[in-house]
């Protein structure tokens, strides 16, 4: 008789989402933003694991800042499945926390690693293909990744290179690919062997803690020595700190040779400036996009995003406004990636009130 696995979610939502700003703050980071939608990307990432998963089987791994916010936020999962990191340390430590964690409440079972601050469109195929990497998972004992169809030579993602044929369902996956020039991104275009890594994996617990101990112990091994000597707080705040910063990809996966790829049927974006933001906005006839108060005279192609104020614009194009009640963003929609570089001198002048 085909035992069926049992599911585990764990979904990522420590991130600050700078890119963001000035909507975005670090206690009011991209993932508590309803960007694509009524619901926060957070609320969105919970909803679509209902009826597919156990509410007792959801977790999420979060910053100590965030814990409190995010129990509050997500009053219909039990408050202990809400992890938290002393600090964040990139997605290798946050996954092998997230393990051990989970391990001494549920022995056995397949984790779904998300992102929390993601869209997925179409539910039903995206549960449909979790189902699928879980199923392979566990009777396969191979690393999952989902890869996403690329539809346009992006170069701010890395790629997934499988063997193909993607008729198989579940391809080998030969190498991981950094972000590419424009003319590389291209040749993975025409490809058709090469996906949009979105950073969302499947495996077996017992297998993720194998691959750990053998590419990567020192991201687990101070981890399980914590849980031996009781699994206290403050321990775990010493040890944390001294964790490598490094990425689950780096780490594991671009080191493990049984990594598997499921090619997606549902449309994803990682919502990763204000002009993926702009998608989830019906336009006018000029093409602009406005939340809030305005008033456009010869505006084209432009997207406001205000509050209480009321926004009046005249003869101008391209552009993305932003308007917080402490800080107002004004930047060309080529150059929305730069919003980081704002970030980032806010903090080199000490400005914590705009952070």
């Amino acid at each position: 008789m085909e035992i069926t696995p049992q599911k585990i979610a764990v979904i990522m939502a420590g991130g600050k989402g700078t890119r963001f700003w000035p909507r975005s703050r670090s206690a009011r980071p991209k993932q508590f933003l309803a960007i694509a939608g009524t619901e926060t990307l957070l609320h969105q990432t919970v909803h679509r694991l209902e009826g597919a998963f156990e509410p007792q089987h959801v977790f999420i791994i979060t910053t100590r800042e965030l814990a409190d916010e995010t129990r509050k936020m997500l009053p219909e999962l039990p408050p202990e499945n809400i992890l938290v990191e002393p600090e964040g340390r990139n997605t290798a430590p946050c996954l092998a926390l997230s393990l051990v964690e989970i391990e001494r409440r549920i022995p056995e079972g397949v984790m779904v690693v998300l992102s929390a601050d993601h869209w997925i469109g179409d539910t039903e195929a995206f549960i449909q293909d979790v189902d699928l990497a879980v199923d392979h998972a566990a009777s396969h004992q191979e690393l999952v990744v989902f890869g996403i169809k690329p539809t346009y030579p992006e170069t701010g993602y890395g790629y997934i290179e499988a063997e193909g044929p993607e008729s198989a369902g579940v391809q080998k996956v030969l190498a991981f690919r950094e972000k590419p020039p424009l003319g590389v991104a291209l040749q993975y275009l025409e490809s058709g062997r090469h996906y949009w890594n979105a950073g969302m994996f499947v495996w077996a617990l017992s297998d993720f803690r194998k691959a750990l101990l053998e590419h990567c112990p020192e991201v687990l091994t101070p981890l399980d020595e914590w849980t031996s000597q009781g699994a206290d707080e403050a321990a775990l705040t010493a040890i944390y700190g001294r964790l490598p910063r490094v990425a689950i990809d780096v780490a594991l996966m671009e080191k493990a040779r049984n990594v598997a790829l499921v090619s997606t049927h549902f449309r994803w974006s990682d919502v990763g400036s204000w002009p993926a933001a702009i998608e989830f906005q019906e336009p006018d006839a000029n093409g602009n996009v406005v939340q809030g108060q305005a008033i456009l005279l010869d505006v084209k192609n432009s997207a406001f995003f205000g509050g209480t104020r009321l926004i009046a614009a005249s003869g101008v194009s391209d552009l993305i406004v932003v308007d917080e009640p402490d800080a107002l963003l004004i930047c060309h929609r080529d150059k929305a990636q730069s919003v980081k570089q704002i970030v980032d001198r806010l903090q080199q002048e000490g400005r914590e009130d705009l952070l």
